[in-house]
Protein backbone atom coordinates (compact mmCIF):
# COMPACT_ATOMS: atom_id res chain seq x y z
CA UNK A 1 0.00 0.00 0.00
CA UNK A 2 3.09 2.70 0.95
CA UNK A 3 4.60 1.46 -2.13
CA UNK A 4 1.18 2.25 -4.76
CA UNK A 5 0.83 5.04 -2.30
CA UNK A 6 4.46 6.62 -3.55
CA UNK A 7 3.74 5.87 -7.39
CA UNK A 8 0.89 7.92 -7.05
CA UNK A 9 2.15 11.27 -5.51
CA UNK A 10 5.33 10.48 -8.33
CA UNK A 11 2.63 10.62 -11.16
CA UNK A 12 0.44 13.83 -9.85
CA UNK A 13 3.81 15.64 -8.68
CA UNK A 14 5.13 14.45 -12.69
CA UNK A 15 1.36 15.47 -14.04
CA UNK A 16 1.62 18.78 -11.51
CA UNK A 17 4.84 20.10 -12.82
CA UNK A 18 4.00 19.16 -16.89
CA UNK A 19 0.96 20.76 -16.44
CA UNK A 20 2.62 24.27 -14.99
CA UNK A 21 4.56 24.44 -18.21
CA UNK A 22 2.20 24.16 -20.28
CA UNK A 23 0.13 26.87 -18.43
CA UNK A 24 3.43 29.51 -18.70
CA UNK A 25 3.02 28.47 -22.81
CA UNK A 26 -0.29 29.64 -22.83
CA UNK A 27 -0.41 32.42 -19.85
CA UNK A 28 -0.31 35.26 -22.75
CA UNK A 29 -3.54 34.41 -24.24
CA UNK A 30 -4.87 35.27 -21.06
CA UNK A 31 -2.84 37.90 -19.59
CA UNK A 32 -2.89 39.63 -23.41
CA UNK A 33 -5.94 39.63 -25.28
CA UNK A 34 -4.48 41.28 -28.71
CA UNK A 35 -3.95 40.33 -32.09
CA UNK A 36 -0.42 39.81 -31.25
CA UNK A 37 -0.69 37.76 -28.79
CA UNK A 38 -3.28 35.36 -30.53
CA UNK A 39 -1.84 35.88 -33.80
CA UNK A 40 -3.95 36.12 -36.89
CA UNK A 41 -4.58 32.14 -36.91
CA UNK A 42 -6.79 32.17 -33.37
CA UNK A 43 -7.68 36.21 -33.17
CA UNK A 44 -10.90 35.81 -35.64
CA UNK A 45 -11.82 32.73 -32.98
CA UNK A 46 -10.55 33.88 -29.67
CA UNK A 47 -13.72 33.39 -27.97
CA UNK A 48 -13.31 30.21 -28.69
CA UNK A 49 -9.99 29.57 -27.71
CA UNK A 50 -10.75 31.14 -24.56
CA UNK A 51 -13.68 29.06 -23.76
CA UNK A 52 -11.37 26.43 -24.69
CA UNK A 53 -8.27 26.93 -22.61
CA UNK A 54 -10.39 28.42 -19.68
CA UNK A 55 -12.47 25.45 -19.41
CA UNK A 56 -9.67 22.79 -20.11
CA UNK A 57 -7.54 24.80 -17.14
CA UNK A 58 -9.87 24.34 -14.62
CA UNK A 59 -10.80 20.65 -15.47
CA UNK A 60 -7.36 20.04 -15.67
CA UNK A 61 -6.57 21.56 -11.81
CA UNK A 62 -9.68 19.65 -10.30
CA UNK A 63 -9.16 16.84 -12.40
CA UNK A 64 -5.49 16.66 -10.88
CA UNK A 65 -6.75 16.83 -7.27
CA UNK A 66 -9.47 14.17 -7.87
CA UNK A 67 -7.27 12.03 -9.42
CA UNK A 68 -4.95 12.06 -6.03
CA UNK A 69 -7.97 11.99 -3.82
CA UNK A 70 -9.84 9.34 -5.34
CA UNK A 71 -7.14 7.27 -5.49
CA UNK A 72 -5.88 7.62 -2.08
CA UNK A 73 -9.61 7.23 -0.68
CA UNK A 74 -9.94 10.82 0.04
CA UNK A 75 -13.41 11.24 -1.10
CA UNK A 76 -16.09 14.15 0.54
CA UNK A 77 -17.49 17.44 0.55
CA UNK A 78 -14.42 18.94 -1.43
CA UNK A 79 -14.32 15.28 -4.06
CA UNK A 80 -17.88 16.36 -4.71
CA UNK A 81 -17.14 19.81 -5.37
CA UNK A 82 -14.46 19.74 -7.47
CA UNK A 83 -16.04 17.17 -9.75
CA UNK A 84 -18.78 19.42 -9.92
CA UNK A 85 -16.22 21.98 -11.35
CA UNK A 86 -14.62 19.70 -12.70
CA UNK A 87 -17.11 18.86 -14.91
CA UNK A 88 -18.10 22.19 -16.15
CA UNK A 89 -14.98 22.83 -17.14
CA UNK A 90 -14.93 19.77 -19.33
CA UNK A 91 -18.65 21.02 -20.85
CA UNK A 92 -17.00 24.97 -21.38
CA UNK A 93 -13.80 23.50 -22.88
CA UNK A 94 -15.25 20.75 -25.21
CA UNK A 95 -17.73 23.70 -26.21
CA UNK A 96 -14.41 25.80 -27.39
CA UNK A 97 -12.96 22.77 -28.58
CA UNK A 98 -15.33 21.95 -31.01
CA UNK A 99 -15.79 25.45 -32.22
CA UNK A 100 -12.04 25.63 -32.77
CA UNK A 101 -11.80 21.93 -34.66
CA UNK A 102 -15.02 23.09 -37.11
CA UNK A 103 -14.02 26.46 -37.86
CA UNK A 104 -9.92 24.91 -38.98
CA UNK A 105 -10.17 24.89 -43.10
CA UNK A 106 -8.18 22.95 -45.18
CA UNK A 107 -7.00 20.51 -42.88
CA UNK A 108 -9.82 17.81 -42.70
CA UNK A 109 -7.63 14.88 -41.17
CA UNK A 110 -6.09 17.80 -38.37
CA UNK A 111 -9.56 19.04 -37.71
CA UNK A 112 -11.20 15.36 -37.09
CA UNK A 113 -8.64 14.23 -34.93
CA UNK A 114 -9.19 17.64 -32.77
CA UNK A 115 -13.21 16.82 -33.01
CA UNK A 116 -13.09 13.25 -31.76
CA UNK A 117 -10.47 14.73 -29.08
CA UNK A 118 -13.54 16.91 -27.83
CA UNK A 119 -15.74 13.61 -28.15
CA UNK A 120 -14.06 11.27 -26.05
CA UNK A 121 -13.49 13.89 -23.29
CA UNK A 122 -17.20 14.18 -22.94
CA UNK A 123 -17.94 10.72 -23.44
CA UNK A 124 -15.61 9.73 -20.72
CA UNK A 125 -16.42 11.98 -18.52
CA UNK A 126 -20.47 11.77 -19.19
CA UNK A 127 -19.68 7.96 -18.27
CA UNK A 128 -17.61 8.78 -15.05
CA UNK A 129 -20.66 11.05 -13.85
CA UNK A 130 -23.55 8.40 -14.71
CA UNK A 131 -21.18 5.96 -13.21
CA UNK A 132 -21.06 7.81 -9.46
CA UNK A 133 -24.50 8.76 -10.25
CA UNK A 134 -25.77 5.31 -9.91
CA UNK A 135 -23.17 4.46 -6.89
CA UNK A 136 -20.76 2.36 -8.80
CA UNK A 137 -17.50 3.34 -7.27
CA UNK A 138 -14.77 1.20 -9.09
CA UNK A 139 -16.42 1.82 -12.57
CA UNK A 140 -16.73 5.79 -11.56
CA UNK A 141 -12.83 5.74 -10.78
CA UNK A 142 -11.60 4.24 -13.52
CA UNK A 143 -13.84 6.11 -15.94
CA UNK A 144 -12.24 9.36 -14.12
CA UNK A 145 -9.10 8.07 -14.95
CA UNK A 146 -9.80 7.61 -18.55
CA UNK A 147 -11.62 11.20 -18.85
CA UNK A 148 -7.93 12.59 -16.97
CA UNK A 149 -5.74 10.99 -19.71
CA UNK A 150 -8.13 12.67 -22.60
CA UNK A 151 -8.20 16.04 -20.28
CA UNK A 152 -4.06 16.04 -20.47
CA UNK A 153 -4.11 15.12 -23.86
CA UNK A 154 -4.02 19.14 -25.04
CA UNK A 155 -0.56 19.19 -22.79
CA UNK A 156 0.86 15.97 -24.37
CA UNK A 157 0.23 17.65 -27.79
CA UNK A 158 2.00 21.15 -27.08
CA UNK A 159 4.53 18.72 -25.06
CA UNK A 160 5.21 15.83 -27.72
CA UNK A 161 4.72 18.27 -31.10
CA UNK A 162 7.67 20.21 -30.87
CA UNK A 163 10.41 17.59 -30.07
CA UNK A 164 8.54 15.26 -33.31
CA UNK A 165 8.79 18.28 -35.74
CA UNK A 166 12.91 18.04 -34.14
CA UNK A 167 13.42 14.59 -34.16
CA UNK A 168 12.45 14.31 -38.20
CA UNK A 169 14.26 17.67 -38.52
CA UNK A 170 11.07 18.19 -41.70
CA UNK A 171 10.68 21.67 -43.25
CA UNK A 172 7.67 24.18 -42.91
CA UNK A 173 4.79 22.58 -45.03
CA UNK A 174 3.13 19.88 -45.91
CA UNK A 175 5.32 16.80 -43.91
CA UNK A 176 5.54 19.28 -40.85
CA UNK A 177 1.02 19.02 -41.36
CA UNK A 178 1.53 15.40 -41.13
CA UNK A 179 3.14 15.50 -37.92
CA UNK A 180 -0.02 17.55 -36.90
CA UNK A 181 -2.68 15.71 -38.04
CA UNK A 182 -1.01 12.40 -36.41
CA UNK A 183 -0.47 14.06 -33.33
CA UNK A 184 -4.40 15.37 -33.36
CA UNK A 185 -5.09 11.79 -33.23
CA UNK A 186 -2.43 9.87 -31.61
CA UNK A 187 -2.63 12.82 -28.83
CA UNK A 188 -5.17 10.96 -27.14
CA UNK A 189 -6.09 7.93 -28.57
CA UNK A 190 -2.26 6.26 -27.73
CA UNK A 191 -2.63 7.64 -23.74
CA UNK A 192 -5.89 6.53 -23.22
CA UNK A 193 -5.26 2.76 -24.94
CA UNK A 194 -1.95 3.03 -22.45
CA UNK A 195 -4.47 4.29 -19.57
CA UNK A 196 -6.98 1.50 -20.74
CA UNK A 197 -4.55 -1.39 -20.26
CA UNK A 198 -3.48 0.07 -16.83
CA UNK A 199 -7.01 0.29 -15.93
CA UNK A 200 -7.77 -3.93 -16.98
CA UNK A 201 -4.43 -4.98 -15.63
CA UNK A 202 -5.40 -2.96 -12.23
CA UNK A 203 -8.61 -5.12 -11.89
CA UNK A 204 -7.24 -8.43 -12.84
CA UNK A 205 -4.96 -7.84 -9.85
CA UNK A 206 -7.82 -6.79 -7.80
CA UNK A 207 -9.63 -10.34 -8.84
CA UNK A 208 -7.17 -12.08 -8.22
CA UNK A 209 -6.61 -11.19 -4.95
CA UNK A 210 -10.27 -11.53 -3.71
CA UNK A 211 -10.26 -14.85 -5.39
Amino acid sequence: ARAAHRAVLVVTVGLAATLAWFVAQKLHYLDDISQASYTDYFWPRRAGLLAHLCGGLVASVCGLIQIWLGLTHRVGRLHRTLGKAYAAGVLVGSIGGFYLSITITGQLAYSAGLFMLDVAWLTTTGMALYAIHLRQIEQHRDWMLRAYTVTFAFVTFRLLDPWLHRWFRVPEGASADDLDKIMAWACWAVPLLVAEVLIQLRALNRRRRTA
